[in-house]
């Protein structure tokens, strides 16, 4: 993780302004049609999977991108709350999908019911929808791998995403 320090607040209130067009930009139609109740999976570093679900999103037009998100994986037992912007999902799945990855322990693979699969890895349709979509060239991938889930809650991690873009 790097650090940026800024001169002013006003410096980095600009630089949060540019991390968030910047995200803005590369949202697909589909990414902006999530609601509250669907279900979708982002991929963090090295394909790390993580199962998200939409508790709320936002009436503010700078905000119309982001959604207040209850976020699993197997890296972590506990539940991640917190505001995920639609360009880190890699793909909307099923509320039955969703159900039956929190009964395996967020895992997928063989015992998760994606043969093919590694263990905590994207299956092949979430990497395959995240190549073509949110993250289809390598600097799109660079960006994702510098930014994470996606889960963003303050503005350094909105300065780190705009700096990785």
């Amino acid at each position: 993780m790097e650090v940026e320090f800024f001169d002013s607040q006003e410096a980095a209130e600009r630089r949060l302004r540019q991390a968030m067009l910047a995200a803005d930009a590369r949202v697909r139609p589909w990414q902006a049609a999530l609601r509250v109740g669907d279900c979708f999976v982002s991929l963090a570093e090295g394909g790390l999977a993580i199962f998200g679900e939409v508790l709320e999103t936002y009436s503010e037009w700078r905000l119309r991108h982001y959604r207040f998100c209850r976020c699993f994986s197997v890296a972590s037992a506990e539940v991640k709350l917190g505001d995920a912007h639609v360009s880190s999902v890699a793909c909307v799945i099923r509320r039955e999908k969703f159900e039956a990855a929190r009964q395996k322990g967020w895992k997928l693979g063989p015992a998760g019911g994606n043969p093919g699969a590694q263990p905590g890895r994207a299956c092949g349709r979430c990497a395959r929808a995240a190549k073509r979509g949110a993250m289809g060239s390598e600097r799109r991938l660079a960006r994702r791998r510098a930014t994470g889930p996606g889960l963003v809650s303050d503005a350094r991690g909105l300065a780190e995403a705009a700096r990785a873009s």
